[in-house]
This record gives C-alpha cells, sequence and structure tokens, in this order.
C-alpha cells in the first residue's frame, strides 16, 4: 500500500474515532446521578445507551440519505452532528432531558459514520488493502474511546459536565476528513430497481436467510447488553469502591489497550481460537465482570477493562466474518444492516430489560453480566456453532 493510500485510509478512519466516544460518559454516571437526585437511576443511566436509538434511526436512513448526499458528504454531517451534540450538554448540564436528546442526536451522527465508513473503505479499496484497513477500523474504534475516556475522565474529574468539551476534537478529525477524502458522486435513485421490486427481492432474501444468521442476530443481541450493562454499571461499582470519575476513566482509557491489541493481532489470536474465538470472546467478558467486582486492586481494574476489550473485538469481528460465510453478496448487505439494528435495539432497552427483571444497578447488573456471559459461552463451545459456520469457508 503507497502512501497516498495509506493517507487516505487514515483519513477515512479518522472518523472511527467517535465511533465509541460515548464511553466517556460510563466513567460519570455515578456522577451525574448525585446531580439529578429526584431523577431514577436507569434514566441516568439512559445517558449511556439511547446513542443506540440515534444509531438505529441512522441505520433506517442511510441508504435513504445515500440518494440525496454523497457518501463524502455523509461523513461530514454526521462528524458534525456529533460534534455539535457533543459540546451543548457542557453549556446547558443542568437538564437530564436536555443532555439525552443531545445522545439520541450523537448517537444518530455515530450510526450514520458506523454506515458510511465501510461503504467509503470498499470504495476506495480493494482485495487485501480493503481486508487491511477494515482491520484496522477496530483498532481505530478503540485508540478513540482510549483518548476519549481518558482525556474526557480529567476533564470531568472536578465537574462532570466538563467532560462533554472533549467532543471539541470532532471538528479536528471533520477538518481532516474533509481534506483528505476525494469527493464522490451520489448515487442515483434511476440506477435502482423499482420499488416493487426492491421490495420482493427484499422479503425473500430475508426468508431465504439460513436459520444460522438468526442465531448470530441474538448473540449481536446478547453481546450488546451485556457491553451496556458493563459501561452503565462500571461507575457506580467502583464508586462503592471509593473511586471517583478520573479514576474510573483512567482505568477504562488503560484498560482499552487490550482492546486495540488484540484488534491488531487477532490474525494471530485466531490460531489458537480457531473456531471458537467467540466463545473466548465471552469468556473475557466475564473475567473483565469479575475482575470489576470482587477486587479493588487498580492493576485487577485495569485488566477487567482489558479484557473487555479483548472481548468486544473477538466477539464483533467474528460475527460479520460469519455472516459473510452464510449470506452470499446478494444477502450480506441485508443481514449486516439487521445485526446493526438489533445491536442497536439491544444497547437503547438494556437497562429497561435488567430494571423488568429487577436486577439493581450496580454490583447486581454486574452479577448478571457475569452469569450471562458464561452461559453464552458454554453455549458456544458445546454446540460447536463456530465450527458449523465456519466449515463453510
Amino acid at each position: 500500500m503507497n502512501k497516498k493510500k495509506v493517507t487516505l485510509a487514515f483519513g477515512i478512519l479518522s472518523m472511527n474515532l467517535l465511533l465509541m466516544s460515548t464511553s466517556v460518559l460510563g466513567s460519570a454516571i455515578a456522577a451525574i446521578s448525585k446531580s439529578f437526585p429526584t431523577e431514577p437511576i436507569s434514566k441516568v443511566q439512559m445517558i449511556t445507551s439511547i446513542p443506540q436509538l440515534g444509531q438505529l434511526i441512522a441505520t433506517l436512513i442511510f441508504t435513504w440519505l445515500t440518494y440525496h448526499l454523497t457518501r463524502k458528504n455523509i461523513g461530514i454531517v454526521s462528524v458534525l452532528i456529533v460534534a455539535l451534540s457533543g459540546l451543548i450538554p457542557a453549556f446547558f448540564p443542568s437538564s437530564l432531558n436536555l443532555i439525552l436528546a443531545c445522545m439520541t442526536a450523537l448517537g444518530f451522527g455515530t450510526g450514520l459514520i458506523s454506515n458510511v465508513g465501510p461503504v467509503l473503505l470498499q470504495e476506495h479499496f480493494e482485495g487485501e488493502e480493503r481486508a487491511s484497513v477494515m482491520g484496522w477500523a477496530v483498532g481505530f474504534n478503540n485508540i478513540g474511546m482510549m483518548v476519549f475516556t481518558a482525556v474526557g475522565g480529567i476533564l470531568g474529574a472536578s465537574n462532570w459536565h466538563n467532560l462533554f468539551w472533549i467532543y471539541g476534537l470532532s471538528f479536528i478529525i471533520l477538518i481532516a476528513f474533509w481534506i483528505i477524502v476525494p469527493q464522490d458522486k451520489r448515487i442515483s435513485p434511476k440506477d435502482s430497481l423499482n420499488t416493487e421490486t426492491q421490495k420482493t427481492s427484499f422479503w425473500s432474501n430475508v426468508k431465504s436467510l439460513n436459520v444460522s444468521v438468526y442465531v448470530i442476530l441474538l448473540i449481536t443481541f446478547v453481546l450488546s447488553l451485556i457491553l451496556m450493562t458493563f459501561m452503565a454499571n462500571q461507575s457506580i461499582v467502583l464508586a462503592g469502591k471509593g473511586k471517583g470519575t478520573a479514576y474510573t476513566a483512567i482505568v477504562i482509557a488503560i484498560g482499552n489497550v487490550g482492546g486495540i491489541l488484540t484488534a491488531f493481532s487477532l490474525k494471530y489470536i485466531r490460531k489458537l481460537t480457531k473456531t471458537n474465538t467467540m466463545a473466548y470472546g465471552f469468556i473475557a467478558f466475564a473475567l473483565s465482570f469479575i475482575c470489576i467486582e470482587f477486587f479493588s486492586n487498580p492493576v485487577l481494574h485495569v485488566l477487567g477493562n482489558m479484557f473487555s476489550g479483548m472481548g468486544v473485538v473477538m466477539v464483533n469481528a467474528t460475527i460479520p466474518f460469519e455472516l459473510s460465510l452464510l449470506a452470499d453478496e446478494s444477502k450480506f448487505p441485508i443481514v449486516i444492516s439487521m445485526n446493526t439494528l438489533v445491536s442497536s435495539i439491544a444497547g437503547v432497552i438494556a437497562p429497561m430489560i435488567l430494571a423488568g427483571m429487577k436486577i439493581k444497578a450496580g454490583v447486581p447488573s454486574f452479577t448478571a453480566g457475569i452469569v450471562l456471559s458464561v452461559i453464552v459461552s458454554l453455549l458456544l463451545f458445546i454446540t460447536r456453532f463456530g465450527s458449523k459456520i465456519e466449515k463453510k469457508q
């Protein structure tokens, strides 16, 4: 890959630095809840989960947007939405409803990024180059999470609403993306099939999907539920151990090194885990909950966040790979969209599910996360789910 291609890849992937930026909010849940003593903790926790609602909306209208804007312009708009919605709470921190509305808009922006990023990579890269840059994308996600969580936590150490100033970095990303990524042509609706044909093709493709696709969608749902449980409750668990917002942000940020290293070395990890990569990913999730809940050692708290990052990469990288083995080229975009929708829905309703099951925030939620992670891992090992799919390769 020449220097020009590498620069282009970095320009496109700069947007990915924002995809997991909402992780910074999880480190301040305990502090935010104290500022809104009359609000139920489940509503405060929605600050970390409601962006998933915005992502869901973005996924639903993304195809429509491609008929009205170029892919580059969609990227510009999405980064601008993240910047503005992230900064508004810094000016108006006294309204929880406004913060939730801004986080929904922020999720809409990151939802557009998660859809347009792979399209731009597919458009500008081929073959092994495309495979490489799509691998880098996961690493950029985790680097962004580490930077936003660390810097945001430091900014919010004295007052939690100062952490929103971290979204000012979005304007730097916007400028880099604007300059580096070339303009493309808008897709014309005339080039697509007629509406009736599209509807028929869509539903016939959905009906003919392999049953294993729906099993993976269920795994995606559980993954999002576990991840949201971890993010929304970690600061509460650590606050019970006498740890503040800055401490939580730092251990999360340092722990993200685990996700970054896993992303760039997944090729070698799969040689050890083979077809059970997802199962080992859920074991990593169980270990992440255990390290935070049962220990007060900062090193183990960092290790717990490293295990969480490893789990995210091992499961999230395997899901699209296995879906690509189960669906041909005509069906793959459909199953990827379905997977994104399921992930967004799970993220939105995660606190509601826990509340509905009478599972309290903090330690009880972490215990539930351990149990669920272990159950999913055992089921994947026992059924040899990954092996049955990957033998089709």
